[in-house]
């Protein structure tokens, strides 16, 4: 199959892109190309470090993807992305965003809160007509040279860990294109839908122990567990790829499988991280294996289970598919890896599900609760890098309280503050006194 014309851009080329969006597009397309369809291709775009583009575009933007099952592996060749471009291209960038059909990002939860400074620069940017250095912005000046171009309605993906994404996404495009251009902002809300989505796969960062010995020398091949799953909401004016031919889902209403996966999946990954790493384990494999962890780790998901509209056979069903996942031991998903942006993490993930058995009438939730705890034991371990929270032994009162004011303001100023800064400040007792 020749390569596919350019009808995606996607920004913020990294290992999850290759693992999730760009081979559900290669499944769709060689589906479509059986039946005499259309096939789409991607020119995919770093946010940061060019270096991911430079090593793709080497290949030919042709790569192998490693499935690894607990007892499979296959090796599936890419080739859905046909372009591999430094986010600083502007020229080629404005090109394809004046010109596709669809803009995929993964841009992680901290690409969506730029600092103030970072937001200003952004914004005179922009006015100097000069490529910003942030996604939302970047999209803003992509969408700009949109309708210069004339070139009609658009889908915009967030493929991100967020509540909302696509809501969230178009509220940080919206504010940028408001301060700079109020005609493009109205030109934006009336020609771009904003999609959101649930993705889920397991890419853990590159490790060539994982990959079959003839691809260890390949510096594009990359490893994912077997599992994949893509749930979407939203409309593409524009159309866009059948990525239901590689099991995609297309639903109404989002956000009961946004609240399973970010309440179940990632919030357990956000606890093993900070959990496992105390502990002294380095993946999420070992600490599946470690008791303690386990049990935090039910504890959070009966806590999430409360309050999820699902009933509980069919959570069970998810937490045991999970368990098993997070047990597989040929994918080495590092704890560290998990673990970066934690602060973030936690307040879209853990925090909400409190607050929501608080407004209920149950109690915060051990499980919920060890997850913040642990955060702050880590912290004050010196295994994870954080605000000043004390040393480990003593002031714990202290730490529970900057902890639970920091990533939940308002549950620390409502009724339920104390009795949550308490119950933390006991738990990270115990896990000190525990932790080896």
């Amino acid at each position: 199959m020749s390569a596919p014309p350019v009808r995606i851009a996607h920004v913020g080329l990294g290992a999850f892109v290759r693992s999730h969006q760009a081979w559900y597009t290669e499944l769709a397309n060689r589906a479509a190309a059986a039946d005499g369809g259309e096939v789409w291709g991607i020119a995919a775009f770093t946010v940061r470090s060019p270096r991911a583009a430079e090593v793709l575009a080497a290949r030919d933007c042709r790569y192998p993807l490693v499935l690894l099952g607990r007892d499979s592996e296959r090796v599936e060749t890419i080739e859905a992305i046909v372009e591999a471009h430094d986010g600083a291209d502007a020229e080629r960038w404005r090109e394809a965003a004046a010109s596709v059909a669809v803009i995929t990002v993964t841009i992680t939860e901290a690409g969506y809160h730029p600092s103030d400074e970072q937001a200003a620069a952004d914004r005179a940017a922009l006015r100097a007509g000069v490529l910003p250095a942030t996604a939302p912005a970047r999209l803003v000046d992509g969408l700009r040279a949109r309708r210069a171009a004339a070139g009609g309605p658009v889908a915009v993906v967030s493929c991100d860990n967020l509540r909302d994404n696509g809501g969230v996404l178009a509220r940080a495009v919206g504010g940028v294109a408001r301060d700079v251009d109020p005609p493009l902002a109205d030109w934006i809300d009336a020609n771009v839908s904003f999609v959101s989505t649930a993705v889920d796969r397991i890419t853990p960062a590159p490790d060539p122990e994982m990959l079959p010995v003839q691809l260890r020398d390949d510096p594009t091949a990359l490893v994912a567990e077997e599992y994949g799953s893509w749930i979407l909401a939203g409309a593409f004016p524009a159309g866009r790829p059948s990525w239901e031919a590689a099991g995609a889902q297309f639903v109404d209403d989002i956000a009961p499988y946004e609240l399973r996966k970010l309440w179940l999946l990632n919030a357990g990954h956000t606890l093993l991280a900070s959990l496992g790493l105390l502990r002294g384990h380095s993946t999420v494999a070992e600490a599946m294996g470690d008791r303690a962890c386990r049990t935090a780790l039910d504890e959070l998901w009966t806590d999430a289970g409360d309050v999820l509209p699902f009933p509980p056979g069919e959570l069970a069903l998810v937490r045991a598919a999970i368990a098993e996942r997070f047990e597989n031991p040929r994918i080495r998903h590092e704890l560290r890896q998990i673990a970066r942006d934690s602060e973030l993490k936690l307040r879209e993930r853990v925090v909400p599900v409190v607050a929501e058995r608080l407004r209920r009438g149950l109690a915060a939730g051990d499980g919920e609760l060890t997850a913040l705890a642990a955060w702050g034991a880590a912290v004050r371990a010196g295994v994870l890098e954080g605000p000043d929270l004390g040393e480990p032994g003593v002031g714990e009162d202290a730490a529970a309280a900057a902890i639970v004011h920091s990533l939940a303001p308002d549950l620390a100023a409502g009724p339920h503050g104390a009795g949550v800064t308490a119950s933390t400040a006991l738990l990270i007792r115990t896990l000190e006194g525990t932790a080896s």
